[in-house]
């Protein structure tokens, strides 16, 4: 009985020798990593892209499709992440800051513009974080008058929820079942099957969003292919992954918060998601550096022994104001060289 429960929660797992962009052998970088945040069982090896032109990151070998499923039983896109929380003053000016900056840089319209404070937005300017922040709640894209949105990923559909109320018509896909079931029970359009297997329409979207999935997938070419074929011509692909020749990388090494062995099959580096993006039939690309404060905290931790999930965890504070700094500085020297951040967004144009 002991053997059968054994044989029941392990990952297969099968050899993959070769970088699935450029075709080039590997080497190994590191050995025997194991799930610590989500306890997914195995033992896992990762190896880079020996071409000085790619430098992809891999699993080998790598879980098989089939079991896969196992590597998201803890996963965190089981749970909403919005909740109600308390917003002090401090938060509502930031708040309003926010709104007046995605107004006034992606045309959107809210319900309750203040004539009070026109421009206000542009002060965010003096903070590069928190604009990066605002950036990133609208993945960078202008509003389009009943544009149809598809994020590929989507959890329970808390972007979607937000996207919504901007205006977008939304739809979501995910592989999680539970996910999947929290998403359409706050009525939203989520399908809980690969991009690939729902086969929409030519050019049904004005927009779709892979927000940190294309690590997940097993062919990171032909999903992108297929969101080029459902997009509509000047529709925009938006694509945000780990960043595998990251300075937080080479700090913390095998502790890196974005490795995360066995749900991230392929870590990108600059060059190798663009070459991936250009494969898919991409000409109009902007590879662009995003820092990212989590990343570096969870990192700290995770080389300080930590063996637990993050989600709900209190947070240590000292840590979380280095990881601050850290990425102010790592924003600094993004000027100098992009691909020193722990994250890059790709935005393609069909």
């Amino acid at each position: 009985m002991m053997t059968e429960s054994i044989d029941a929660a392990e990952i297969r797992a099968e050899p993959y020798p070769t970088c699935t962009i450029c075709g080039r052998e590997g080497e190994f970088i590191y050995f025997e990593q194991q799930d610590r945040m989500f306890d997914a069982p195995g033992e896992w090896n990762l190896k880079q892209c020996t071409n000085e032109q790619c430098r992809l990151v891999w699993l080998d070998p790598m879980p098989i499709k089939e079991d896969i499923g196992k590597a998201y039983a803890h996963y965190y896109t089981h749970t909403s992440q919005s909740n109600e929380r308390h917003v002090g003053m401090l938060k509502r000016i930031y708040f309003l800051l926010k709104r007046e900056y995605l107004t006034s840089k992606y045309n959107y319209q809210f319900k309750s513009n203040s004539l009070l404070i026109p421009c206000i937005g542009q002060f965010l300017y003096l903070f590069p974080l928190r604009r990066a922040e605002a950036d990133g709640e609208v993945r960078f894209l202008n509003a389009v008058p009943s544009g149809k949105l598809l994020d590929v990923g989507c959890g329970s559909g808390d972007w979607l929820l937000s996207m919504r109320e901007l205006g977008w018509e939304v739809t979501g896909v995910d592989f999680d079942e539970s996910a999947v079931k929290e998403g359409r029970e706050r009525g939203l359009t989520v399908y809980c099957e690969n991009l690939e297997q729902l086969n929409f329409p030519n050019e049904s979207f004005d927009a779709v969003c892979l927000n940190h999935v294309i690590e997940h997938v097993y062919d990171p070419v032909r999903t992108l292919k297929e969101c080029a074929r459902i997009l509509r011509p000047g529709g925009k692909l938006v694509v945000s992954t780990p960043n595998g020749s990251s300075l937080g990388h080479r700090i913390y090494k095998k502790y890196w918060r974005g490795l995360e062995p066995p749900r991230h099959l392929h870590i990108f580096s600059f060059q190798s998601i663009h070459q991936a993006i250009s494969l898919a039939g991409f000409q109009k690309t902007t590879v662009m550096p995003q820092v990212a404060d989590s990343i570096i905290y969870e990192s700290h931790l995770l080389r300080r022994g930590w063996q637990s999930s993050f989600v709900g965890a209190r947070r240590q504070w000292l840590i979380w104001f280095f990881a601050r700094f850290f990425c102010k500085a790592e924003l600094l020297l993004t000027k100098w060289k992009p691909s020193l951040a722990d994250c890059v967004t790709v935005i393609a144009v069909k």
